[in-house]
């Protein structure tokens, strides 16, 4: 039988981590699974809860909250499914959201990682799944312009999301992916990417370096609630999201001509 590995990087919000792992035992269907949690340093009795209720969850803990890439990786490496879901511990798993993603995979082998459609807690569409960010992407987002010559937005369409099947970079707040394609794609950018864009480089070094696309099963879902742990970082949410950004634009103009090159 094949082997779900959930990968959950955590700090704090202890009751919303109690969600999401209860929504991971009605979602796998007929596949094991195994449980990862990466705790980075929280102090709200994240581990005593989820250790009386769950016992068959790996929990790592850090002494310091090292970032979100790192405790990815941390809970990548230890894990040993054949696939690997992505969790943030702020998504709620529909019922049988889990098996639906692997039968994805199973049948569209073009597919190295898939994503569930992310609703907001009040049944709202979340709009999760965008092109790969340029300055003409994020100028048109920011003056609301859904095309102008041959430049798109950033973000998809509402639309796009229920139409569509093939996508560009959805968030990793859950996605799937096999443990083949991790492999090939290769782990998360740590040092440039500690909090954001690090999903964004890795679809961005998954379309460029592998045969692999990213799939949106519309028939999986998910609630998220939206930037639970980041809020807590205040004003220096903003630092962090636009130096990250920066770090995309110099490693992807990188990877561009070191593929010129071969």
């Amino acid at each position: 039988m094949e082997t779900v590995s959930f990968v959950i990087p955590h700090w704090n919000h202890a009751e919303l981590l109690m969600q999401c792992l209860k929504s991971i035992e009605n979602s796998v269907g007929a596949f094991t699974k195994e449980v990862i949690v990466v705790d980075n340093a929280s102090t709200d009795g994240s581990h005593e809860r989820a250790q009386a209720e769950f016992k068959e969850i790996t929990w790592i803990r850090n002494d310091t909250n090292l970032g979100y890439a790192k405790a990815t990786n941390q809970g990548v490496n230890a894990s040993s499914g054949e696939y690997i879901f992505l969790l943030n511990n702020d998504v709620v798993l529909y019922p049988d959201t889990t098996e639906k993603l692997v039968n994805f995979l199973k049948i569209s082998l073009w597919a190295g990682a898939v994503a569930p459609l992310l609703y907001y807690p009040d049944g709202q569409l979340q709009i999760s799944c965008r092109r790969f960010p340029s300055v003409a992407s994020i100028v048109l987002e920011k003056v609301g312009i859904e095309e102008l010559g041959g430049f798109k937005k950033w973000k998809l369409t509402h639309k796009q999301h229920l139409q569509t099947e093939e996508v560009p970079q959805p968030m990793a707040s859950a996605l799937l992916v096999r443990r083949n394609c991790w492999q090939q794609v290769g782990e998360l950018d740590e040092k440039r990417f500690p909090i954001f864009f690090n999903d964004v480089d890795w679809c961005y070094r998954l379309y460029k370096n592998t045969d692999y696309k990213i799939g949106l099963c519309k028939d999986a879902a998910a609630i998220h609630h939206e930037g639970a742990s980041v809020k807590k970082l205040g004003y220096r949410k903003k630092i962090f999201f636009y130096k990250g950004l920066i770090h995309f634009f110099i490693k992807a103009a990188s990877l561009e001509i070191k593929n010129l090159k071969k």
